[in-house]
């Protein structure tokens, strides 16, 4: 009896990794770009949006993903006291026709991207400091600074966009924010996450007592919501999991080593996409607090830095050498 059931055990999890998800590459793309960095990118059906630091924002065709291809290139200086002032392109977030881009000394550029090979800007919020992220919410962007914390604006008259919350937070270099009204969270690399509470009605953004902090052990390089479950790009560590259930006070109850350096992550229905340097680890998270990891691919030429998922494919950004990136995709399966 007791053999039976150890084979209907193994039986069970021999199934469970059949059916969980996979990815396999299926196509690859590389260019050579001077003074370029990475961080984030985005995408619509059909083109992804590449911020590549001092060398602007990039535009790739990916109609034909065995034919990727550059279609235009965005950048903009201003003249400040005689002097020409580029943006740096950290980050961008794509909502139908506009994309919110982190254009860090120039601020936010909020750009129209009906052609996506010639975009143009229709707005923009500049405040002195260096944009690093967005979240985009309703009518509100959410705006992550390098060195100063959370801002948030109103961009119901895209012509005349105003601030409607500051909430200062000196040398807090904002990687990513997580919205969970009343709460938001934002992630600071060796500063933890930070969680705001703001009162009701949420969207008057008016803060409920202190911020607190959250600061695990290395790092947090990108932290991500699921219902009551917080996800943490632990550097170092690896993947940690956190209890949100009081949002305000934070508890880990899983961690695991990852194969290299968390960076980044990715959260498609019940699967965990974790970007660990030469890897992209899958991680099943049916149970939330208690995920297992069902496949990772290895590819020691390259450095893995950001992914995005659309349909039934996975797209990799990584670092391929000082003025080199490519663009992997998988199928996920």
């Amino acid at each position: 009896m007791r053999k039976i059931y150890l084979l209907i055990v193994l039986f069970l999890a021999i199934f469970n990794i059949c059916k969980a998800q996979h990815i396999y590459p299926i196509a690859n793309f590389t260019d050579n770009v001077k003074d370029i960095t990475l961080n984030g990118f985005d995408m619509n059906d059909s083109v992804l949006f590449v911020p590549l630091g001092e060398s602007g924002l990039h535009m790739l065709s990916i109609s034909d993903i065995n034919n990727i291809h550059e279609i235009g290139v965005y950048s903009e200086y201003e003249i400040r006291s005689r002097k020409r002032v580029y943006g740096v392109a950290y980050n961008i977030e794509v909502i139908n026709n506009r994309a919110y881009l982190s254009y860090g000394p120039l601020g936010l550029k909020i750009l129209d991207i009906s052609d996506p090979s010639m975009p143009f800007p229709i707005g923009n919020y500049y405040r002195y400091e260096d944009v690093y992220c967005t979240e985009v919410f309703g009518q509100y962007v959410f705006l992550g600074y390098k060195n100063m914390g959370l801002e948030i604006i109103n961009i119901d008259n895209i012509s005349d966009i105003k601030m409607v919350s500051r909430n200062n937070v000196k040398d807090f270099n904002v990687q990513n924010i997580q919205i969970m009204p009343p709460y938001v969270f934002i992630s600071g690399k060796n500063n933890g996450i930070k969680i705001f509470k703001f009162k009701e009605p949420f969207n008057e953004f008016k803060s409920e007592g202190f911020p607190r902090d959250y600061i695990p052990e290395n790092e947090v390089n990108k932290f991500l919501v699921k219902g009551k479950a917080g996800y943490i790009a632990n550097d170092f560590r690896g993947l940690t999991v956190i209890n949100i259930g009081l949002p305000s006070y934070p508890v880990e109850v899983f961690n695991v080593k990852t194969g290299g350096r968390a960076a980044d992550m990715l959260l498609d229905k019940d699967y965990l996409y974790v970007v660990c340097g030469k890897s992209i680890e899958v991680y099943d998270i049916k149970e939330p607090e208690k995920p297992f990891k069902t496949h990772d691919f290895v590819d020691k030429s390259k450095q893995f830095v950001s992914i995005k998922m659309k349909g039934a494919n996975l797209y990799a950004l990584y670092d391929n050498s000082r003025n080199s990136y490519g663009i992997m995709v998988f199928q996920v399966e």
